[in-house]
């Protein structure tokens, strides 16, 4: 068994759930299954979705005429004579059924960010928030030594937190915000690699572009772009 299983499993699997895969196919998922418990798990969830889409689709075919009346309204009534369309239609809408299985199975598969999601909200309710950012700090060379996190809302604030790389001291603090001014926070102490410290912006968080960090001489050691998707 290899992680390619693993993937082809997970393609394979809307088509299996729905009962439209050829013999072939089926035969080598099923004793993929029997051996994989991850897979087999994410199957029968998969399995119990499609049942349950498949309970709101008509028990009955449509009364007579009806084809005629549909074909006549979109303009089609004039087609050769064949199986009838909802017939025709059957392995399309399977595959839409199937498309719709599959986002079912992430939707289930994500459960917990969605409570994470869900809780993330709630906590910028609180304070009528907007978001969080998180930036690293790092030394010119580009060495990771902690993280800036930051806070939108009515009243915005910083947390900066050393882990590693600076040596100890105590450090001032500056904030840069888009039009190139700074702004003083505050002083953090490091002691044994680490330090925190924290503090209500002067300005919105969104109109901060970096934090810097000073040594008693004001030589910057340390930087964060702020708002950085890197």
């Amino acid at each position: 068994m290899s992680p390619g299983d693993h993937e082809r499993l997970r393609e394979l699997a809307p088509e299996l759930a729905l009962g439209i895969a050829d013999g072939e196919e089926r035969a080598w998922a099923l004793e993929h299954l029997a051996d994989c418990r991850e897979c087999r798990v994410r199957f029968e969830r998969l399995a119990t979705l499609a049942d349950e889409l498949l309970l709101v689709a008509p028990t009955a075919e449509p009364p007579a005429g009806f084809e005629a009346r549909v074909g006549e309204a979109i303009g089609t009534s004039s087609r050769p004579p064949g199986r009838p369309w909802w017939r025709r239609l059957a392995l399309p809408a399977a595959a839409l059924v199937a498309a719709v299985c599959a986002a079912g199975a992430v939707w289930l598969a994500l459960g917990d960010d969605r409570e994470l999601a869900d809780s993330y909200r709630e906590t910028l309710a609180v304070a009528n928030g907007e978001y969080f950012d998180a930036a690293p700090v790092e030394l010119p060379g580009g060495e990771r030594v902690g993280y800036v996190y930051g806070y939108q809302g009515r009243a915005s604030w910083v947390l900066a937190v050393i882990y590693d790389g600076l040596p100890d001291g105590r450090y001032r603090l500056e904030l840069v915000t888009g039009d190139g001014r700074r702004m003083p926070l505050r002083s953090i102490e490091v002691a044994d690699g680490r330090g925190s410290t924290g503090a209500v912006t002067p300005v919105g968080y969104e109109e901060l572009t970096g934090l810097r960090v000073l040594d008693r001489a004001g030589r910057e050691v340390a930087e964060s772009d702020l708002h950085d998707p890197d």
